[in-house]
């Protein structure tokens, strides 16, 4: 089979190819629809058949890319952490995009017959709308750190306007998602459901939802691993007391909008077995917020899975 590894960042994508007698190409494209076109007629020109396109799970870059593409190709979306572990057992040093797009294609030669075929979204215009809202929400808070800095007073006004704006703005994409949701009966019940989880409102039940409905997980700790949801502490020494911070794989989207209920849950004791364990472990905050994030996933999982809503009892332990 011939292989092609993506290696895709906001604005452009490095393109390896390997062909099934071991040969290999390289180009490189933009990262939207006149790319993806150039890319395909590049592929045509290779006159190669059984070609599949692999790419990794890494924020929300890579989503139109496999919409796109996966109506000519079989896609393979991958977790990071695969690509990263095969780079280190290649003992490969190298850090350029155009290398990481050959390992995610060495990866797919040898992997293919593990890897689980890309699934085109069922629910395209409300998952664009999902991405919309946290769009707004990013350059909310930007504007809110322009306008903190900002000493001028048109300036000032400027991004005050701006904030207003931006706030009206994500209030009808919020109301569009949450009517765009209960129209449809096979997502009502689910998104309700996930709503009665601690911390959890409907905005990260829509993304959590997203995610749960369009990719195909038999386990809650793949789903955990999608998100990447591994926490991270640094050591110095005897110092097992510095500040934790999360992981840079996974989806950037899921993790961010799980931060926000896990601070919550976090202040509330949503779950106190799980903090008082770790505080009297001395865990950092950080340590702490990235398991309650971790167990807000889980409990997403398994409310989805058996479509129930959350119950103390049960889901204490998850």
């Amino acid at each position: 089979m011939n292989v092609i590894g993506l290696d895709i960042s906001k604005d452009t994508i490095d393109v390896t190819l390997i062909k099934t007698n071991g040969q290999t190409d390289y180009t490189k494209i933009g990262n939207n629809a006149e790319g993806f076109e150039i890319l395909i007629d590049w592929i045509r020109s290779k006159r190669i058949r059984k070609t599949a396109i692999s790419m990794e799970a890494t924020g929300i870059y890579y989503e139109e890319a496999a919409e796109y593409l996966s109506t000519v190709y079989t896609i393979f979306v991958i977790n990071p952490l695969k690509i990263k572990d095969y780079a280190k057992s290649q003992f490969s040093h190298t850090k350029t995009d155009k290398a990481d797009s050959k390992l995610i294609a060495e990866y797919t030669k040898r992997h293919s017959d593990k890897l689980t075929p890309f699934r085109p979204s069922e629910n395209p215009n409300l998952y664009k709308m999902i991405n919309l809202l946290q769009q707004l929400k990013q350059q909310q808070n930007e504007s809110r750190n322009r306008l903190h800095a900002a000493k001028d007073k048109f300036i000032r006004s400027t991004h005050e306007a701006i904030i207003l704006l931006l706030a009206k703005k994500i209030t009808q994409a919020a109301k569009r998602i949450d009517r765009m949701i209960k129209q449809q009966n096979s997502l009502k019940q689910h998104y309700q459901n996930l709503q009665t989880i601690p911390a959890i409102g409907k905005d990260t039940a829509a993304i959590l939802l997203r995610h749960l409905t369009d990719k195909t997980f038999s386990k809650a700790n793949q789903f955990v691993s999608f998100a990447g949801l591994s926490p991270k502490i640094e050591q110095s020494g005897t110092s097992v007391h510095k500040k934790g911070r999360l992981s840079k794989y996974g989806h950037r989207q899921l993790k961010r909008a799980l931060f926000m209920p896990a601070l919550v849950a976090y202040r509330i004791k949503a779950f106190p077995k799980l903090i008082n364990n770790l505080e009297a472990a001395k865990k950092p905050k950080m340590v702490i917020i990235v398991a309650l994030m971790r167990k807000l996933a889980k409990i997403a999982f398994y409310i989805h899975k058996t479509e129930k809503p959350f119950e103390k009892t049960r889901h204490q332990t998850a």
